[in-house]
């Protein structure tokens, strides 16, 4: 699990069945604490993808509607790219106080209360 960081994959590469696992981690609480230890390890391993992607940035092949472009020499070419979305999700994960998405909502209703009660009283009243 700490390698796949999906329970599908690491049952199959384990070579047990899925529901197997599940009740194995049900049922055992020793094996339920190194499921969650696993889990965790891998979603480390992402975190550190995404700050890499995101800080260092990616190789990626340039294309154009017949391909790939290459350079004089006959090489692919490579253009550094970077994850703004990767590096802003990590920022309202680790300081939302800061980077969370706010939404604020402000309203001012002024209702008439009495006038409400005796509209109410005339319905019931049939008028």
């Amino acid at each position: 699990m700490r390698n796949a960081g999906n329970v599908t994959e690491a049952c199959r590469l384990s070579g047990i069945n899925r529901g197997a696992a599940y009740k194995l981690r049900d049922n055992d609480p020793a094996f339920a604490a190194e499921w969650d230890e696993a889990m965790q390890i891998a979603m480390d391993s992402l975190e550190l993808e995404a700050w890499r992607r995101g800080r260092d940035g990616y190789d990626e092949y340039v294309t154009c509607k017949d391909g790939l472009v290459y350079d004089q020499d006959g090489n692919p070419v490579l253009q550094r790219r970077y994850s703004d979305s990767l590096l802003t999700t990590l920022l309202k994960a680790h300081r939302p106080e800061k980077y969370r998405d706010r939404s604020t909502v402000d309203m001012n209703v002024n209702t008439d209360i009495a006038a409400l009660i005796d509209e109410g009283r005339k319905r019931a009243r049939g008028g």
